[in-house]
């Protein structure tokens, strides 16, 4: 018997059309899963906890991550891959223990917070794009980590008929995407560096400012001007980033320079942004985060109450200062995604497929949230929280579960 409808929780797509059966007690994707979801839906029922390498039952790994948190002094919950429960239990256990929370995504959720904290921006969601939106840019990105996002938001049909929308892709070594239920209508080659340079070009023409030079950034100043026009005759455009693509230095202000633009184009026609992300849970993660502690990720918490510093508390920043003693890595839906290198006490809450080059201290399998445990996780658009079910439930404990049972080991420690 097969599960329909079921919601695939391995990008922010959130994509809620797979249909899965079980094969010898695994998922197995029948029909809409990308290539992406057919390899993760596919996960050990079982694993074995580890205390410095060696095989221990759960209560032994529980009592272990306690002791290191009892003799913590600041430790980072970092990871924070799993779904809005391990979340909340992530955002209490910190609040607990004086620890600070970060996402292994930070780095790229940072670039889209700072320039929306300054000054704002102007979002759609997923279903706009695909009933309303008739001209598309694609700025750094050619969406290929969200496999189905061009089958799922790009189709011509809408909701109210067929949609016939324009593409244009903007970036370094963007191909015409050949394949896609929409091919891409033109593509301009630009370095993803410099693409703070071309937004604002498109700014200083827009406002009917002259520019005495050939090009910026590589672009030739009549392209500029064309591409201008097309924006200005869309009546729903969308501009499209992946921040995570943008790994550049100053990318925020890139990305900047886009939100500005939409702002401006918005004056006379209706221009929004769609920042494609969400991924291992990254959305849900710093919606929960703002519910609860009043502040983004990257937030510690003290006796005096949560201190958000964006700069200070980047994961990276903390391992390599040695501002934290502990480390507790949350990573529920990839295997590939292993702690980073830590001078400290490690506990890891992974995947039971997870594969370590160094053990950690406390290794706790964990059940993966949609695939064999019940759920929920914000899309990348943070409009909407899907229900994850659990097609092949598993005896292992869920992120919170865990966390919970290392709490309640702490508040026995301090009875």
């Amino acid at each position: 018997m097969s599960d329909t409808f079921v919601c695939c929780p391995f990008c922010g797509l959130l994509c809620d059309d797979l249909t899965i059966a079980l094969n010898k007690g695994q998922a197995q994707i029948e029909s809409a899963g990308c290539a992406r979801a057919v390899k993760l839906f596919v996960v050990p029922r079982q694993s074995q906890a580890l205390v410095a390498g060696q095989a221990v039952d759960l209560a032994a790994a529980y009592r272990a991550a306690a002791a290191i948190l009892t003799r913590s002094q600041h430790p980072l919950m970092g990871g924070l891959a799993c779904d809005v429960t391990g979340h909340r239990a992530a955002l209490a256990l910190a609040e607990k223990v004086g620890g600070v929370v970060d996402h292994m995504n930070g780095q790229a959720q940072f670039r889209n917070w700072l320039p929306f904290q300054d000054g704002g921006w102007m979002t759609t969601t997923l279903s706009e794009v695909r009933n309303r939106a008739d001209l598309i840019v694609l700025a750094g990105t050619d969406t290929s980590r969200f496999p189905r996002f061009f089958e799922r938001c790009l189709t011509p049909e809408s909701q109210f008929g067929e949609l016939h929308r324009q593409i244009i892709a903007l970036g370094t070594n963007l191909p015409l995407i050949p394949g896609r239920p929409t091919d891409t209508d033109l593509a301009i080659p630009i370095q993803n560096e410099r693409l703070g340079e071309l937004f604002a070009a498109l700014r200083a023409r827009l406002a009917g400012h002259r520019l005495d030079a050939p090009d910026i950034a590589g672009v030739p100043l009549a392209q500029i001007d064309a591409l201008l026009v097309a924006l200005h005759a869309a009546r729903y455009g969308v501009l499209v980033w992946n921040a995570a693509e943008l790994d550049f230095p100053n990318a925020d202000l890139a990305i900047q320079a886009m939100v500005n633009l939409i702002k401006d184009l918005n004056r006379t026609t209706r221009w929004s942004g769609l920042p494609l992300g969400g991924n291992d849970g990254d959305t849900s993660a710093a919606q929960v985060c703002t519910w609860q502690a009043g502040y983004p990720l990257r937030t510690t918490f003290e006796a005096s109450g949560p201190h958000y510093e964006p700069m200070l508390y980047a994961t990276d920043a903390l391992l390599e200062s040695g501002d934290v003693d502990a480390l507790v890595w949350i990573s529920a839906f990839d295997p590939e995604r292993t702690p980073p290198t830590a001078n400290c006490p490690t506990i890891v809450l992974g995947r039971p497929d997870m594969i370590f080059t160094r053990p950690p201290d406390v290794f706790i399998p964990v059940a993966v949230p949609g695939v064999q445990h019940t759920g929920f996780l914000h899309r990348m658009d943070a409009v909407v929280a899907l229900p994850l079910s659990a097609p092949a439930p598993a005896d292992l404990p869920s992120v919170a579960q865990a966390l919970v049972a290392i709490q309640q080991k702490l508040n026995h420690a301090a009875a």
